[in-house]
């Protein structure tokens, strides 16, 4: 391996291990306490907190934003593409499928939709009057960065065998990525199980969730 690819491995260490030290602290300090009699499912709860629950039309508003809630869940789909992508480039196999086929151009779609997504989630910010109010400088730095390294995954999936730079700059995107997760909103990547932990025990126990209409 490369010291690039080192460096990369270092990095995203560091982020899994502050990311789940945080996620620990998140736990034990929120830990559901309830002391009335349980009327439903804790684990259906749960279970439908973090699935049908996410649905644009379980939401408060989300549904009269479905062009929103889309590009949303398609810059996030592309990162989750790219974070497998990461992990799978340290393994010579993959590398050498993708060298000998052409369906790293096929792998490359999600990455370009999330690049795109990303772009337009940045720009809507600068623009937008309702935005622009309330968003910060790490929305910024947090949104370029996502939207950087899967870029990045794009032109490595389809270029890093033409041009050596291409994967020199994949891994810097990546080692930058790993080392903000932890200090900015992308830290949200915590907040969500253990907030969507807490609503699915909440509502479980009280056999609100799943509602009926769902259950039948």
């Amino acid at each position: 391996m490369s010291i690039m690819q080192y460096l990369a491995i270092a990095a995203a260490v560091y982020c899994l291990v502050s990311l789940f030290v945080h996620f620990v602290r998140i736990v034990r300090l929120g830990a559901p306490k309830d002391k009335s009699e349980p009327s439903g499912s804790v684990k259906e709860g749960v279970i439908y907190a973090n699935t049908r629950a996410m649905m644009p039309d379980q939401k408060e508003s989300a549904y009269l934003h479905i062009p929103s809630y889309a590009t949303g869940m398609l810059f996030h789909i592309g990162l989750f593409c790219c974070l497998l992508f990461f992990l799978l480039s340290f393994f010579p196999f993959f590398n050498r499928w993708i060298d000998g086929c052409n369906w790293h151009y096929v792998l490359a779609i999600p990455t370009v939709l999330g690049t795109i997504c990303g772009i337009i989630l940045f720009v809507r910010r600068l623009i937008s009057k309702d935005l622009k109010p309330f968003t910060t400088p790490d929305d910024y730095i947090s949104c370029g960065l996502v939207t950087l390294f899967q870029l990045m995954t794009t032109l490595y999936l389809c270029c890093s065998t033409c041009c050596e730079s291409v994967t020199i700059l994949y891994y810097i995107s990546c080692i930058l990525l790993f080392l903000y997760m932890p200090l900015g909103k992308l830290r949200h990547a915590v907040y969500y199980f253990a907030a969507r932990y807490h609503l699915g025990f909440f509502y479980g126990w009280r056999n609100v969730w799943p509602n009926k209409e769902n259950k039948e």
